[in-house]
């Protein structure tokens, strides 16, 4: 091994320094820049208009590089501790190439509508149907904004501080269903498909 050729933990922390440098030069003038336990950088974007802009950013900045959505998902902030909106939309960005994480925040209003990435990451389509599904926030734009994990006729949001835990919603035209060592039979052809 060459005493020029860097180890893979220096090449890391030197990546995060330069993301992490950048996005205390750049972005953090009129934003909240803070760190997680793992010392990884947390930006709060100032609305939802301005998380597009972040993310296109992020993807053109030759300093961060981000070319990943590793996750989207939103919390209830129904307490207020994060800020005076009702909940916070998390996106977690990654570049592959300098293998950093960003992790963009925002407050989003419980009648306001988020601005879909669909367009930049194609991932964030079940993604954003998923925070619609158990939170109730809608993306515009989106091109398929429907349920994802919930039947179509649930109603509510289940992951709503306010909604309650125990509550369940049996739907009568349900096919039954029994797992064990004796399965029962069940009769799944209609009237109308045996003419």
């Amino acid at each position: 091994m060459s005493t020029n050729s860097v180890s893979p933990a220096a090449f890391l922390v030197a990546n995060q320094a330069k993301v992490v440098a950048r996005l205390t030069d750049k972005y953090s003038t009129e934003r909240k820049l803070e760190f997680d336990k793992l010392n990884e950088p947390v930006l709060w974007a100032k609305n939802v208009d301005d998380i597009n802009l972040l993310v296109k950013m992020f993807m053109l900045d030759e300093n961060i590089k981000v070319d990943f959505l590793s996750d989207l998902t939103a919390y209830d902030n129904e307490d207020g501790e994060d800020g005076d909106k009702r909940f916070v939309l998390v996106y977690q960005l990654y570049s592959l190439e300098l293998h950093t994480r960003i992790r963009l925040k925002c407050l989003v209003g419980l009648t306001e509508q988020a601005n879909t990435i669909t367009d930049l990451f194609l991932g964030a389509n079940w993604l954003e149907r998923e925070v619609y599904d158990m939170y109730g926030i809608t993306f515009k734009k989106h091109p398929n904004l429907r349920r994802i994990l919930m039947d179509e006729r649930f109603s509510g949001f289940p992951l709503r501080k306010e909604y309650p835990i125990k509550q369940r919603q049996p739907f009568n035209d349900n096919i039954r269903l029994h797992m064990g060592a004796n399965p029962l039979q069940v009769n799944t052809h209609t009237p109308q498909e045996e003419k």
